[in-house]
């Protein structure tokens, strides 16, 4: 997806503030039914949008987006469908003008609360555990078929074949690890489908003063993956990222076992039951989604992020709670 990092990466009928906000109103007149009474920006923008916050003269607040590839509204119905209000409502503003010139845009429901980053600030250890224990709570209605083999076929598998068949030097340690878990594949094909986050961070959540999730944001690179794989994120929600080094905070086993334990708990009975027969499938999910999430796919090229390939034999280490029962979250 094309990066905007500055005004001067849109064309030129939107290349500066007074155009996009100009460009907005007409754009809510037309399809919202409702002139704009406050533009704003954001308090952070994301990489591959312009963002507005836009209150409408009807009191209804939205977040236009100006963006240089089409969203996949599908990920977006997906995901609400399954968490309901969490997820944004977003629909098209179609503008023939726009979209000859490589830019489409797009009005998204405006969640409350505000982003993980800024809401934890002040909130100290139990802000930590309390988004964590909620968020573990949301996650668990993400089920939507009693198996994956679907998307294990069409995105898991040839994800994890270009990873093994990539020459990166980065790879090579890991071709065993790598090939055992796709020989495993036809078995975690049998974990059911799970909603699954693309880019599950402390931008895409949002919080309320409580630290309860009122919102996850920014669905549009997201599928859906069998239980457990698109949870490879879980040691940085609990843990955090400093100058480039992982680090474990003192309440980052309290965290972690937080959301685990609602995940569990707010899923049926049928489910967690057949989840509990297959614990070990649920742990090698784990670590299948923290490689497909380090050693990313994108346009036929395998890449990986400085940061987290520093992290990832630690990550590889860790054992879920129900796995490793009393025991510590990593190995020596």
């Amino acid at each position: 997806m094309p990066p905007v990092t500055s005004d001067n990466d849109l064309p030129k009928l939107l290349n500066t503030p007074t155009k996009q906000v100009r460009r907005i109103k007409k754009l809510v007149l037309e399809h919202l039914g409702s002139a704009s009474k406050y533009v704003d920006r954001p308090p952070m923008q994301g990489m591959f949008s312009r963002t507005f916050f836009v209150t409408l003269a009807d009191k209804r607040e939205v977040v236009i987006q100006f963006r240089t590839e089409e969203l996949d509204l599908d990920a977006f119905k997906v995901a609400k469908g399954a968490l309901g209000q969490v997820v944004p409502d977003v629909v098209a503003l179609k503008d023939e003008e726009l979209e000859s010139e490589g830019v489409w845009a797009y009005s998204l429901e405006r969640l409350p609360g505000k982003i993980w980053v800024h809401g934890i600030a002040g909130k100290g250890a139990e802000g930590r555990i309390a988004i964590n224990r909620s968020l573990g709570r949301v996650l668990s209605k993400g089920c939507l078929a009693d198996n994956s083999s679907e998307a294990v076929s069409t995105k898991v598998r040839p994800h994890l074949e270009a990873i093994l068949a990539s020459q990166l030097d980065e790879v090579v340690a890991y071709r065993p690890l790598l090939q055992g878990l796709l020989d495993k594949l036809n078995e975690i094909s049998k974990l059911p489908l799970w909603v699954s986050h693309y880019d599950l961070n402390e931008v895409n959540i949002l919080i309320d003063e409580s630290c309860e999730v009122t919102g996850l944001i920014d669905w549009e690179l997201s599928t859906p993956k069998p239980f457990a794989v698109g949870l490879g994120r879980i040691h940085t929600l609990a843990g955090e990222y400093t100058g480039g080094e992982f680090w474990m905070p003192d309440e980052f086993e309290v965290a972690e076992r937080a959301f685990w334990d609602e995940l569990f708990a707010g899923m049926s009975q049928k489910t967690r039951e057949m989840l509990g027969k297959n614990i070990d499938l649920v742990q090698d999910a784990v670590i299948l989604g923290t490689f497909l999430d380090t050693f990313f796919w994108e346009d036929g090229e395998v890449g990986y992020g400085e940061v987290s390939m520093k992290a990832l034999p630690k990550f590889l280490t860790y054992r879920i709670p129900q796995v490793r029962g009393d025991g510590p979250p990593y190995r020596d």
